[in-house]
């Protein structure tokens, strides 16, 4: 297995669970004991940036919290597209928090922290993505960070963000 150097951070609800899949289509959607289906158009316009075989997943969404070995089962039952490598940590601890002052916590208990300190352990990345519908991301990040629209989830236009910013 080739090592990944370009990561794409995921977020599920509201990047691949989205309104118009669950509301106008839903009927279609099938219901597995992960929950219900993911927007096919949303994980088909995903499978055009993770194809890359240089381009690693990594789980930021709070379904991480089913643990990695569940999130590779969803990923191998779904049949979703690219090579899902880890998730983010959820490394909020006390004493930490006990250090900062209020308004910094809010950073500390966001997904943009989390992600700041999965890249801080993996020293081999060269460029990352952060695809998610809401923007909990460090200052720093901005420039990784692709807002989708949680009521369509991916579309052609983010497809073309993120591989910009992956540089492919």
């Amino acid at each position: 297995m080739k090592k990944k150097n370009k990561i794409l951070f995921l977020d599920f609800d509201g990047v691949l669970n989205t309104l118009r899949w669950r509301e106008n289509e839903g009927k279609k959607a099938i219901i597995d004991h992960f929950g219900y289906s993911f927007d096919p158009e949303s994980v088909a316009n995903l499978a055009k940036v993770v194809r890359h075989q240089d381009v690693g997943v990594v789980i930021s969404s709070s379904w991480k919290c089913l643990g990695l070995e569940e999130m590779r089962r969803l990923w191998i039952e779904r049949k979703m597209p690219g090579e899902l490598i880890d998730i983010t940590p959820s490394e909020t601890r006390r004493e930490v928090i006990s250090q900062v002052t209020p308004g910094e916590i809010r950073w500390l208990t966001s997904k943009g922290y989390e992600i700041n300190l999965w890249l801080s352990q993996h020293d081999n990345i060269s460029q990352y993505a952060i695809v998610d519908d809401e923007d909990s991301m460090l200052p720093d990040q901005q420039s990784h960070f692709v807002k989708i629209s949680p009521i369509v989830g991916v579309t052609d236009e983010d497809v073309k963000k993120i591989m910009r910013i992956l540089k492919l």
